[in-house]
């Protein structure tokens, strides 16, 4: 999905090109499988301030606590999947919002990186199963 000013109303504080510009950059930090690169500050003041992040404090808090791990990165994408994007698109990213949220849907991101979890999952506990019998094997 592409994203064009078109499709965006702009606000007093951003031109439909800006909103254009955050849809974008969200869109290439979550098919990097959210690499730092992709996470600058003008990126962080804005996604802050979108989808109900407002309660972080800094960008460093807000990358340890979505992006270190994949289930820090599933519970990402849950929130911004499950934010219900209030407010009129003249004064707000709300257009922008549905528009990524859309394509988070359309993607299919979140079932991915809910198996990438599972398997994650299946993988630790197998080698700690695997730790305990030989700790626990009798001879």
């Amino acid at each position: 999905m592409t994203f064009n000013p078109s499709q965006f109303t702009p606000t007093q504080w951003d031109t439909a090109k800006d909103k254009a510009a955050f849809a974008k950059q969200f869109v290439r930090l979550v098919q990097s499988d959210f690499a730092a690169q992709h996470f600058t500050d003008k990126f962080y003041r804005r996604l802050s301030n979108t989808f109900a992040n407002i309660a972080h404090y800094n960008r460093a808090g807000f990358w340890e606590t979505f992006f270190t791990t994949t289930a820090d990165k599933l519970r990402f994408l849950e929130q911004t999947l499950s934010h219900p994007c209030y407010g009129d698109p003249a004064w707000t990213y709300s257009d922008v919002e549905r528009a990524l949220q859309a394509w988070l849907r359309a993607d299919g991101t979140l079932e991915r990186y809910r198996q990438r979890l599972a398997e994650e999952t299946e993988a630790a506990e197998r080698t700690e199963l695997a730790r305990l019998q030989a700790k626990y094997a009798t001879g």
